[in-house]
């Protein structure tokens, strides 16, 4: 059976059944990670710089990479944001088995 990267992260097989009208479908969660881990990029090099948020910035932005990354791998969203630009807010609830 063929391995799954998405972002080289073995995907989660809960991620990959999502359909294409779920919000956390693959490819809205691999155009996050793009996005996010090109601004982390750019902030960081801004930072070196000298610009005083920059760092700020970057470290949001790496933290919501590995987030994310970490959705990838397991299938479990556990940031308190999701969206490109982080901008919904996660509501979470309780499924008991």
């Amino acid at each position: 059976m063929a391995t799954t990267l998405i972002q080289g992260v073995k995907a989660h097989p809960s991620v990959l059944k999502k359909d294409k009208d779920h919000i956390l479908y693959r490819d809205n969660v691999e155009n996050w990670l793009k996005f996010n881990d090109e601004q982390r990029k750019i902030l960081a090099k801004a930072a070196r710089k000298g610009h005083k948020e920059s760092l700020a910035q970057s470290l949001i932005h790496e933290g919501y990479v590995k987030e994310i990354r970490h959705y990838l791998r397991t299938g479990d969203w556990i940031s308190d944001f999701f969206g490109r630009d982080q901008e919904h807010i996660t509501i979470r609830r309780t499924i008991v088995a």
